[in-house]
């Protein structure tokens, strides 16, 4: 039967181990700063951390003896406090809950299924985040980030007080389910309680037996010699890697990783999870698998919500083929939270797995609806076996379980020393399994979607029983390159940026920026406010588009979507544009005082003119004059003896649309 361990949010490295021989965020007070870039929020969170935050204590009533995020502490100690003083005030839920109340900060106590005494200072980071990147009122929020990006708002008060009464207020406007309090979390990778008697099995052709019983030693060799050698980048969240291990010699390790908790570029891993985990995934695959590390806890194994968010956004950002995420929150609500969804929903359409750990526990795994965000729907959950192909007895189970993999014993790199191997067990040693065997199939179909590449696995999956404990079993790959890709289907097709619509001598040129996964692209119009119709069908190589049957002064409207083998992709953005015909009849001639008079015959469709001229005919430093629409002559200022070059154009603008005719053809006159 599973104890409820918190009411709170805690997150866990799904893993036991064993002994084996950016410029800073703007600060501008009560106004909204954008944020451009993820390292800007990685600078927020690393400014303000206070060297005092935790996640949680855990004491047992009437005594003096306390655990706080998994180390044993004194609660006299922690409070300044006598012996005597602390048992009595920690004697009952009541008496803590009086005491914090007389003390600087929030404090929230809760009695645990033990008999514990739980407690948590939600509101100590003093920050928030909203779904929204367009908050009318904070609330009094001293420091406001605009993230338009990810279409969020992350406020930063000055007081526990302020940020508790916003978060209320934000609630009832916003809805419970966009706002969320950026609250501590403990990386602490004891804190699941696994037993330290699991076997330690030796790999054949790998450290990790898992790799051999995947079929992945095997793959590892063949893939060159069948020609997959496309780069894949593995995206891995967690606590950082130790480089100098023997087992990452010869591997990329991306220039574009980042210390999400310290911002800067020092992924150094000091708490040894990430270093681990990494291990396995170069174990199981050739060189050609780069890894993007991206360090999300400090040497305490401390972190925050709004890091690990802003790290899995910029695994995107990045373009990773695949993420692994060896870590969640384990609670039993865990089931209500949705904070990560819509950083996982973008994965998902973009074609980026998510490989997630599915969650240990000490006296037999959980549900794993209990961990999230393995539970969510658009991650792929992860249950650990052992050499005999059984379910771990610490791994979690149910029916949100995808896959299961090698999670027992794994041997890989340690993070002290260049030489040293380790040995740990846990979901967060299956995951990465699963996330070698996607990078796989991503070096053999980069544009396979998450969709296929469950498919994908689940036709090499071995049934080794429940649904509730294997999910569709664990995949073994050894004929992989052989068989190929068997239903291309399934793929990405990602939706066309529209570069610009724009008119031209011929008609109205649209141009996009090509996406991977297109066969072809449609072109779409509509005349005003008319139907849309399809204009063209252009091959993947094209990315412009010339629609020569158009009219003087009429809107057009269009969007681009590609398509391939029976699926269209989404469509683009919309770009409206006014047609108007290129000036013609254009003169240019001499007049008085080394002057120069440019004459045109007026547009019924036409705002502004604009004239440029240089003493070039590339129109470097080009000179522009504006003329209103009244005017069919412009005259210069004083001219150099030099030929000059001229060309106009006019605008037009209605309903907030502007538009611009193209240039016209180029005039010249030598001035006198």
């Amino acid at each position: 039967m599973w104890k409820k361990t918190t009411a709170v949010l805690m997150i866990c490295i799904l893993c036991i181990s064993f002994s084996f021989p950016v410029s800073n965020a703007a600060e501008i007070s009560g106004t909204a700063s954008d944020v451009t870039n993820y390292k800007q929020i990685s600078s927020l969170v690393s400014d303000t951390w206070e060297s005092d935050y935790f996640e949680k204590m855990i004491i047992s009533p009437g005594s003096d003896s306390m655990e706080k995020d998994g180390e044993q502490e004194s609660v006299s100690d922690e409070f300044n406090v006598s012996v005597s003083k602390a048992k009595e005030i920690t004697k009952t839920e009541n008496s803590m809950d009086s005491y914090l109340d007389r003390q600087d900060g929030i404090y929230e106590v809760e009695k645990n299924d033990d008999g514990d005494l739980e407690v948590t200072a939600p509101y100590q980071t003093k920050r928030i985040i909203v779904e929204n990147d367009n908050v009318e009122d904070t609330y009094g929020a001293s420091h406001v980030y605009v993230n338009k990006a990810d279409g969020e708002t992350i406020l930063q008060y000055d007081a526990e007080e302020d940020t508790e009464s916003a978060f209320e207020a934000l609630k009832q406007t916003y809805g419970p389910s966009q706002c969320y309090l950026d609250k501590v979390v403990s990386l602490d990778e004891t804190a699941m309680g696994l037993p330290l008697s699991q076997e330690v099995v030796d790999g054949v052709d790998s450290y990790s037996w898992g790799n051999d019983y995947m079929g992945m030693s095997k793959l590892k060799k063949e893939a060159a010699s069948y020609g997959y050698t496309r780069k894949v980048t593995v995206a891995i969240v967690d606590t950082g890697i130790n480089t100098s291990n023997r087992m990452f010699k010869g591997r990329t390790i991306s220039s574009q990783s980042y210390n999400f908790f310290n911002g800067n570029k020092n992924v150094t891993d000091v708490f040894g999870h990430g270093t681990h985990v990494s291990g396995i995934i170069v174990d199981a695959t050739p060189a050609n698998v780069s890894l993007l590390v991206l360090r999300v806890a400090n040497s305490k194994g401390q972190s925050s919500m709004l890091t690990i968010k802003t790290a899995l956004q910029y695994a995107i950002a990045k373009k990773s083929d695949v993420i692994n995420l060896s870590m969640g929150f384990i609670d039993a609500n865990a089931d209500l939270y949705n904070y990560l969804d819509s950083t996982i929903d973008k994965a998902y359409e973009k074609g980026i797995p998510i490989s997630c750990a599915a969650g240990n526990q000490e006296t037999g795994g959980i549900d794993v609806r209990y961990c999230y965000p393995a539970n969510y729907s658009k991650t792929i959950a992860v249950s650990a076996i052992d050499s005999s192909g059984r379910l771990a007895n610490y791994s979690n189970r149910g029916n949100g379980i995808d896959f299961a993999a090698p999670g027992t014993g794994i041997i890989s790199a340690d993070y002290k020393g260049s030489l040293t191997l380790r040995a740990m067990s846990g979901t967060s040693m299956a995951a990465p399994h699963i996330t070698a065997a996607i990078a796989y199939l991503k070096m053999m179909q980069p544009n396979l979607s998450v969709k296929g590449v469950c498919r994908e696995l689940e036709l090499y999956c071995r049934n080794l029983g429940a649904k509730k404990y294997y999910g569709r079993g664990c995949p073994i790959l050894t004929n992989l390159f052989k068989k190929g890709i068997t239903n291309k289907k399934y793929i990405v097709i990602l939706k066309p940026m529209l570069s610009s619509v724009s008119n031209k001598g011929s008609g109205i040129k649209v141009t996009w920026k090509k996406v991977t996964g297109a066969a072809s692209y449609y072109v779409y119009r509509r005349t005003n406010n008319g139907a849309w119709k399809r204009r063209a069908v252009l091959s993947a190589s094209s990315n412009s588009y010339i629609d020569r049957n158009v009219k003087q002064g009429k809107k057009y409207t269009y969007k681009v979507r590609a398509y391939n083998n029976g699926i269209f992709g989404r469509f683009s953005s919309e770009k409206k544009v006014y047609r108007l015909k290129t000036l013609t009849n254009i003169r240019v001639k001499n007049t008085s005082g080394r002057r120069a008079a440019v004459l045109w015959k007026k547009k019924t469709y036409a705002t502004t003119y604009q004239v440029k001229y240089a003493a070039n005919p590339s129109f470097n430093k080009a000179r522009k004059v504006s003329a209103n629409k009244k005017n069919s002559r412009l005259t210069t200022k004083k001219l150099k003896k030099k030929t000059y070059y001229f060309q106009i154009r006019y605008s037009y603008k209605k309903g907030g649309v502007k538009s611009w005719s193209a240039w016209s053809k180029v005039k010249k006159i030598k001035i006198r």
